[in-house]
């Protein structure tokens, strides 16, 4: 039946959202088949990485990234059907590949949802370093580069739900997800996309506009020196400081912690005036990990 294709970095909690939307299907599952209302045929098959045997190392040669996409594709095109949703629990961090699942969905007229899980890099490599099967820290870091955010404009991104792992009241949005996937109703607009009320029409482009300039503004300090120093983001009471570390910080860097940042704060009620402060503040404490 339908597909649900995780997608985040390494160690931000994927598996864990996984496993809880798994037993929660087959509780919902359960409910329905008692009660003889629709989906009560359904069954929920996992796959991840570990599952089909996929090593972390795999993503460091693109030949055998290659041939892991193959084997996940290969897992969804042999259990996709009317009766099973199936889960996949992997990074799916190319827009390309994603595409490419929800072509397979379309093929046998089944609906598709993306779970976008959104943890911090650092955060990330954090947790990773708990786990008992970790990933080399440097690529988590380059996979983070690389990671292609999904859309849910793109047909093959939509409908979106997305987590936030290191948000202590996150909750599966369960029953929205076996609304739209079994029900057919179109779910409501994600929460990481609704403007809110009281923020006003311009609050995603203002979001977008403050943090692009702080950003500016950090790479302007850095190609007068080179590292270190104090970045003066704006006069006042009390002024806005941006303290950078004694290394030297990549633009790839700034942009991956701003987009981080705009995706957490679209999901909250934050007033204009507040964005660069807590941009700030944000900044400050991902720079000083």
């Amino acid at each position: 039946m339908p597909l649900i294709t995780f997608t985040g970095p390494p160690s931000s909690g994927k598996t864990r959202w996984a496993r809880k939307l798994e037993a929660a299907l087959r509780e919902k599952i359960d409910e329905a088949k008692q009660s003889g209302e629709q989906g009560g045929n359904y069954s929920v098959i996992y796959h991840s990485d570990e599952t089909l045997g996929i090593a972390h190392s795999n993503y460091k040669d693109s030949t055998l990234e290659k041939h892991a996409r193959g084997t996940q594709m290969a897992a969804v095109k042999r259990d996709l059907s009317r009766n099973n949703f199936v889960i996949l629990d992997t990074m799916a961090y190319i827009k390309g590949f994603r595409y490419q699942l929800y072509c397979e969905a379309k093929g046998i007229v089944t609906p598709h949802c993306v779970v976008q899980v959104m943890t911090p890099l650092d955060k990330c490599i954090e947790w990773n370093a708990e786990a008992g099967s970790p990933w080399d820290e440097e690529l988590i870091r380059q996979l983070g580069m690389r990671y292609e955010e999904p859309n849910d404009s793109s047909r093959w991104d939509s409908p979106l739900f997305t987590l936030v792992s290191d948000y202590a009241e996150e909750k599966l949005p369960i029953q929205e997800l076996w609304n739209c996937l079994v029900l057919k109703q179109a779910p409501p607009p994600n929460a990481a996309t609704v403007v809110k009320a009281t923020s006003g029409n311009g609050f995603l482009q203002e979001l977008d506009t403050q943090t692009s300039a702080v950003v500016s503004k950090i790479v302007q300090h850095q190609q007068l020196i080179s590292v270190g120093g104090e970045v003066l983001i704006s006069r006042g009471e009390p002024s806005l400081v941006v303290e950078m570390p004694s290394t030297s910080v990549s633009i790839a860097q700034l942009q991956r912690i701003r987009r981080t940042y705009v995706s957490l704060n679209r999901m909250r009620n934050v007033d204009i005036d507040r964005i660069t402060p807590l941009f700030v503040d944000y900044l400050n404490r991902s720079l000083a990990e």
